[in-house]
């Protein structure tokens, strides 16, 4: 079902060594091959428990959400997905493949307009309620920002820095920021553990660009940590990040040497190519999917 420690693979860049965490492995095929699984299953897993059978995901044109949904609620069993749809003039070809993983998984597929992603959840939740109600249905949040992934990937963070201490920059693709958060969480908690690791920074590479300090500000709630002297919590691991202006809908085709998507992680990519001769080393990239 779920991998706990997945691989680092070492790869040669411009002479370097950059150590790479394949967390597209996270799940075995057929599920899709990114890490928000780790918390997406126990997160639908306690729905269930607590009484849903309806589980809603409104998507969006390029994300694998939708995917991971109806395959979780699949694995868990006894829970039914319905994906709602945004109807595109143009479908890109990666909707039309998720499409076919959300009928592999047996989901009940939504039509709805082509909008705003918080227009259509808004539209979806109503739809949801409306067809189920709300006592056995649930709409996910948009991106899947569960805080169950972020305490999954904070104990994998710690689990690769345990097998790699020497690592001292760690890069990571941000969209929703909760893998950052998770990976920053992490970092935190294993030099805390271990005071005399206060070498180790968090890069964040942002794959939409926006306001960087308002999700600078999301990350660190989510992370439960704080930059500086403000909050209840100072880190001792510094949190940078980085909006190098990319698009959503942006395709970044830069090389690279292992399978990484090229909408989100392969721009974070990209980014530490680029720096890397500024970076502390060694530099781990976490490639949160493919």
């Amino acid at each position: 079902m779920l991998i706990s420690n997945t691989p680092v693979e070492p790869y040669l860049v411009e002479g370097e060594e950059v150590l790479v965490k394949r967390e597209d492995l996270s799940a075995l095929p057929p599920a899709p091959p990114f890490s928000k699984v780790r918390g997406l299953l126990p997160h639908l897993d306690s729905l269930k428990r607590s009484g849903y059978s309806i589980i809603g995901y409104t998507e969006t044109a390029i994300s694998m959400a939708g995917w991971g949904v109806a395959w979780g609620c699949k694995e868990i069993g006894d829970l039914r997905a319905v994906i709602f749809d945004p109807q595109y003039k143009e479908p890109h070809p990666v909707l039309e493949y998720h499409r076919s993983m959300w009928k592999q998984f047996g989901a009940e597929i939504r039509p709805i307009k082509a909008g705003m992603a918080r227009v259509n959840w808004n539209i979806s939740r109503n739809l949801l309620r409306k067809a189920f109600g709300e006592k056995k249905s649930i709409l996910l949040p948009l991106g899947l920002p569960l805080e169950q992934t972020i305490k999954a990937t904070a104990v994998e963070t710690r689990l690769t820095l345990d097998t790699y201490p020497n690592v001292r920059s760690i890069v990571v693709n941000v969209g929703s920021g909760t893998i950052a958060a998770g990976v920053w969480k992490g970092a935190h908690n294993w030099v805390e553990k271990d005071p005399t690791n206060r070498t180790i920074s968090v890069y964040g590479i942002m794959g939409r660009t926006g306001d960087v300090q308002g999700k600078r500000k999301k990350i660190t709630e989510k992370a439960g940590l704080a930059l500086g002297d403000y909050g209840l919590f100072r880190s001792s691991v510094p949190f940078y990040l980085e909006d190098p202006h990319w698009e959503y809908m942006d395709r970044c085709d830069a090389p690279c040497p292992f399978p990484s998507h090229p909408y989100y992680d392969r721009k974070a990519w990209d980014w530490l190519v680029k720096n890397l001769s500024n970076l502390p080393k060694p530099v781990l990239f976490w490639n949160i999917g493919h």
